[in-house]
């Protein structure tokens, strides 16, 4: 087997640092949702593929099958039963804001208390290194923010100037509190640790 890419290599350590704060919650690498899907296709359990990035994220590109935030709540208000039975794998750039509303789905703050499967996506920089295509065969992604620009060869990618960054912190902020303090304190964590 090939040794790993330099940039797949950095990829790999972004995402162990960002989600530190949720080693309680199982990654699900982009072969794992590819094989999930699937078995739902086949009359397993349905996937619930959240894209949690902004709009200006989502338009670039999203993964095969992926929904977003707000489509999937409106999913847990209509059919919270179904969703209760289903596995559901947020995703963002490299897994730190999909960790925080993987904390959310558990807190029950969506759906009614009862076992929610929720794994945690590795996010679009990892999927372009291990699976390579996305909806509609894109071959771009928003990266976020240049330091999680590290997609992999033969994709070209966009990502937010710091000033950019700074427009999209309220809206970081208010997703984080409409999580609740479980997210607030997450946060806190990785910022300050």
């Amino acid at each position: 087997m090939a040794e790993p890419s330099a940039r797949r290599q950095r990829a790999e350590a972004l995402l162990r640092r960002c989600t530190a704060s949720f080693v309680d919650i199982p990654l699900a690498s982009g072969h794992e949702v590819l094989r999930l899907q699937e078995e739902s296709r086949n009359g397993g359990p349905a996937v619930f593929l959240i894209d949690v990035r902004d709009v200006a994220e989502q338009t670039c590109s999203m993964l095969p099958g992926a929904i977003t935030a707000a489509t999937f709540e409106r999913e847990c208000l209509a059919r919270p039963e179904e969703v209760l039975r289903s596995i559901c794998i947020p995703y963002c750039t490299i897994g730190f804001r999909s960790g925080m509303y993987c904390r959310r789905l558990l807190s029950g703050s969506l759906l009614p208390a009862g076992p929610v499967d929720v794994r945690n996506g590795e996010g679009v920089v990892l999927w372009s290194h291990d699976v390579g295509r996305f909806a509609d065969g894109a071959k771009q992604l928003h990266c976020y923010g240049a330091e999680w620009d590290v997609a992999a060869e033969g994709f070209s990618t966009s990502v937010y100037t710091r000033g950019e960054q700074v427009g999209a912190l309220p809206r970081f902020v208010q997703s984080v509190f409409s999580y609740g303090m479980a997210w607030l304190r997450s946060l806190v964590q990785r910022l300050c640790c």
